[in-house]
């Protein structure tokens, strides 16, 4: 079951991190758009609840990129934590992650996705604050993960890749 889906999500679940614009050292645009990978690990917890359903948490460590190797969140580190409810073959997650840019600014999101294990999940994300040049961003999009096998019995690897917009006060 652990191996099931090892959400390490993050995530987020890639969940939207590196902007398609200035690095972190130049100025940072008012709004823009939003595509990234995100790469994590997860460790996670696990309360088997009967025979069909386990309950999860995990917390999991990631980098995020761009495709276009600039933007907001390009080169940030990612911390996330979440839970997810597995029946059978279906998860359903939330969680929320920081993201520190090189600047060592964050941005602080929230998660919802839902899919298969080793298949596919699906979800969206919206940003719901930040520190410095990030305080009062807001936005959101969608993303997607997929779990690879694990490295170790109790963790979780994942690739999420995320597109959405943001816009800063």
């Amino acid at each position: 079951m652990r191996r099931a889906f090892g959400l390490a999500v993050l995530l987020a679940p890639a969940l939207a991190l590196s902007q398609n614009q200035a690095p972190a050292s130049m100025p940072v645009p008012r709004e823009g758009t939003v595509s990234s990978i995100l790469f994590s690990g997860a460790t996670l917890t696990s309360m088997p609840l009967g025979k069909d359903r386990v309950q999860y948490s995990y917390e999991s460590l990631g980098i995020s990129t761009s495709p276009t190797g600039e933007g907001l969140l390009h080169n940030a580190t990612v911390r996330c934590m979440g839970g997810f409810h597995r029946v059978n073959d279906a998860v359903d997650e939330s969680g929320s992650c920081i993201f520190t840019r090189p600047d060592g600014d964050q941005v602080f999101y929230v998660y919802k996705a839902a899919g298969k294990p080793h298949v596919g999940v699906k979800g969206t994300f919206a940003y719901v604050g930040g520190t410095g040049k990030m305080e009062g961003i807001t936005g959101g999009g969608e993303f997607t993960r997929r779990t690879l096998q694990h490295a170790k019995e109790g963790t979780s690897q994942s690739i999420s890749e995320g597109t959405g917009k943001y816009k800063l006060p």
